[in-house]
């Protein structure tokens, strides 16, 4: 028999198990517009009846947003999480901080010369 000790550990490693699966189903969809039930069944060792469940989840977590089509078995992708943070991620915040600082050069130029929107 079990003893509870054993039954944590194994309580743990199953849901070890599952976040890395979400993180996984968080990389497939990183960079595509959609992907096959049968993809992800296979990638991540689930049943086909676990797929759509399992996509609400990660959805339900923040993970992935998109459109479960399921009479022809595909995720349409509309955002994943970005797993890694390279180069290119730290150059889309760097262009997201300039335009905001252009937009309040913008905003301080017409505040300095009494262009006020109400």
């Amino acid at each position: 028999s079990l003893r509870l000790v054993d039954l944590k550990a194994v309580v743990s490693t199953q849901s070890t198990g599952r976040k890395i699966r979400l993180l996984t189903l968080a990389s497939l969809c990183e960079g595509t517009s959609e992907i096959e039930f049968s993809t992800l069944s296979e990638t991540l060792r689930l049943e086909k009846d676990d797929i759509e469940p399992f996509i609400i989840e990660a959805i339900g977590s923040g993970l992935v947003k998109g459109k479960i089509n399921e009479p022809e078995g595909r995720f349409a992708v509309s955002m994943s999480i970005n797993r890694s943070f390279g180069e290119s991620q730290w150059g889309m915040i760097r262009d997201r901080l300039e335009l905001w600082q252009k937009n309040l050069q913008v905003v301080r130029e017409s505040l300095s010369k009494g262009h006020y929107v109400m």
